[in-house]
C-alpha cells in the first residue's frame, strides 16, 4: 500500500513492481545479442552482464562489448570518446529520418554543427517555449475531459500530443495540417524497416541489403514531407509573428546549408514525437498503478500555474512530477541503448578491447542494477527526490559526454508540464490489469497499447 507523508506531501512506499521480460540465457553469443536487439532489447543481453561490467563476445574477428558498468559507460561516452567512433548501424536505422543532422554526424561536422546549435536549445528556449507546450496539452486535454470515463488510448494521444507540441514550437503551424502523415510515416518506420538487423551491426555502410533500399526508398517520401513543411512554414508565417525554434535554426543555419537545416528539423521532429510521447505514456502507466503518487502530483500540480503564460515558471516547481518522469526514463529510457565501435585498441575496466570492437551500452541494464539502485525493479520516484541523488553516470536517458542529447531539456519541461496538467483535473486508470511489457527495438515501446480512462477527481 502507498503511503502519504503529509508533511513532505510525497509518497514514501511505491508498492508497484512493473513487469519485465527477462534477460537471456548466458549461453547466448553476440549474434544472439545482435538478433536478439530485433526483438527486444530488453532480453537481448545475456543474464552475466549484471555481473560483468565489461563482457566481451566474439564474433567473426569483430568482438561485440556489452558495457553495462557505470565507469565503463562513463569511459566510452565522457572519459576517453576519441577512442570511439559511430557505428555503421546508427547511420543505417536512423539515417533515412535524420539524414546528416547533429545526431548523426561526426568528427570536426558534428563539432561545428552542435557549436551552431547550441544557441537554440539554451534555457531561454525552454521559456519561449513552454507556451507552447501547455498550449498544446489543453488542447488535447480539454475533449478528453469532456468524455471522462470513456476509454482512451493514451499511447496514441501522447504521441499526437508531443508530435502537435513540436509542429506549433518548431513551427507555429497545427499539427492536424502535416501531423496523420508524420504520424504515419513515423510509426510504419518504428514498426518495420527502422527496427535493428544484424546485418546492421555486421556490414560494413557502403553494402546495400535489401532493407537499406526500402529505406532508402522512404528516406525520399519523408524527406519530401518535411520540404513541404518547411516550405508552408516560410510561406504563412507572417513579419513579426512570435518567434520558435525553427526561426532559431534558421537563424543558426542561414543559407549556407539548406538540406542540413530539413536534416536538423527532421531530427528535432522525430526526438520530439518518439522520446517524449513514449515518455509521457511509461510516465501514465506507471501511476496508473501508483495512486498515492496520483494525489501527490495532484497536489503540486494544483499549486502552480500551468496556464500558457505561467508554463515557464511553473517547471522549477514541479519536483514530484519530475521525479516521477525520471523514474519512468530510468524503468523504460526510450533510447534504451548506444554503441560505439573502438578506434584502437587498448582497455576498458580492465579489459581488453580490440580494434574495430562493436561496444554495445544498454541502458537498460545500467538503470537497473542491483548495485548502484535499492529495490531497482520497483517503481520509486522518490529515489530522485532528497538530498541523496543517483550518480551521474548510473542513470543516463539521455547520454553522456560531450554527445549527450541537446534537447534534453526541453523533453524533460514538455513531459512534466503535461504529466502535470494531466493529473491536475483527472484521475487515471487502467481498464484492466493485464501487464503491459516494454520492447526495445527501435525505441522502448509498449508490447500492447492498454485503455486509459480519465475520471473525475474531488
Amino acid at each position: 500500500m502507498d503511503i502519504i507523508s503529509e508533511a513532505t506531501d510525497t509518497p514514501g512506499q511505491a508498492s508497484f513492481t512493473p513487469p519485465m521480460p527477462p534477460l537471456a540465457p548466458d549461453r547466448v553469443g553476440a549474434l544472439g545479442v545482435l538478433a536478439g536487439l530485433r526483438r527486444n532489447a530488453y532480453s537481448a543481453f545475456p543474464h552475466r552482464c549484471r555481473d560483468q561490467a565489461v563482457l566481451v563476445l566474439p564474433m567473426f574477428g569483430r568482438d561485440v562489448v556489452v558495457a553495462s558498468g557505470p565507469q565503463a559507460i562513463r569511459d566510452v561516452l565522457a572519459t576517453r570518446p576519441e577512442l570511439y567512433r559511430r557505428i555503421a548501424a546508427g547511420d543505417r536505422i536512423f539515417g533515412a529520418l535524420i539524414g546528416r543532422g547533429v545526431a548523426a554526424s561526426e568528427g570536426q561536422a558534428w563539432r561545428r554543427q552542435r557549436r551552431t546549435l547550441a544557441p537554440a536549445f539554451t534555457p531561454r528556449t525552454v521559456t519561449l517555449l513552454a507556451h507552447h507546450m501547455a498550449a498544446c496539452a489543453e488542447a488535447t486535454l480539454a475533449p478528453l475531459e469532456a468524455s471522462r470515463g470513456a476509454p482512451v488510448d493514451l499511447l496514441g494521444v501522447m504521441q499526437d500530443l508531443s508530435l502537435g507540441v513540436a509542429c506549433t514550437s518548431m513551427f507555429s503551424l497545427e499539427s492536424g495540417t502535416f501531423g496523420p502523415q508524420l504520424r504515419g510515416l513515423l510509426l510504419s518506420y518504428a514498426g518495420g524497416i527502422g527496427r535493428p538487423r544484424a546485418s546492421d551491426f555486421i556490414l560494413p555502410h557502403w553494402v546495400p541489403t535489401f532493407t537499406t533500399v526500402r529505406r532508402s526508398r522512404f528516406r525520399r517520401r519523408w524527406r519530401a514531407l518535411i520540404l513541404a513543411i518547411i516550405a508552408q512554414r516560410r510561406a504563412s508565417h507572417p513579419p513579426g509573428a512570435p518567434r520558435d525554434l525553427f526561426d532559431l535554426l534558421a537563424e543558426a543555419y542561414g543559407n549556407r546549408d539548406e538540406d542540413l537545416l530539413a536534416d536538423e528539423v527532421s531530427t528535432m521532429i522525430f526526438a520530439g514525437h518518439e522520446t517524449t510521447g513514449l515518455t509521457l505514456f511509461w510516465a501514465c502507466y506507471l501511476l496508473a498503478n501508483a495512486p498515492a503518487w496520483r494525489r501527490a502530483i495532484r497536489r503540486e500540480a494544483r499549486r502552480a500555474d500551468l496556464s500558457p503564460s505561467g508554463a515557464a515558471s511553473a517547471v522549477g516547481s514541479l519536483p514530484r512530477t519530475r521525479a516521477v518522469v525520471d523514474e519512468a526514463l530510468r524503468l523504460y529510457p526510450p533510447a534504451y541503448m548506444t554503441a560505439r565501435q573502438a578506434v584502437a585498441d587498448h582497455d576498458l575496466g580492465g579489459v581488453p578491447v580490440r580494434r574495430g570492437a562493436i561496444v554495445l551500452m544498454p541502458f537498460t541494464l545500467l538503470h537497473t542494477d542491483p548495485r548502484l539502485w535499492a529495490s531497482p525493479e520497483r517503481f520509486d520516484p522518490g529515489r530522485f527526490l532528497g538530498s541523496e541523488k543517483p550518480d551521474r553516470h548510473a542513470f543516463l536517458p539521455f547520454g553522456a559526454g560531450p554527445r549527450v542529447c541537446i534537447g534534453a531539456q526541453l523533453a524533460t519541461s514538455e513531459a512534466v508540464l503535461v504529466l502535470a496538467r494531466l493529473l491536475r483535473d483527472n484521475d487515471l486508470v487502467l481498464d484492466d490489469d493485464g501487464p503491459v511489457m516494454p520492447v526495445g527495438s527501435f525505441a522502448t515501446r509498449p508490447n500492447r497499447s492498454p485503455t486509459f480512462r480519465l475520471l473525475p477527481t474531488a
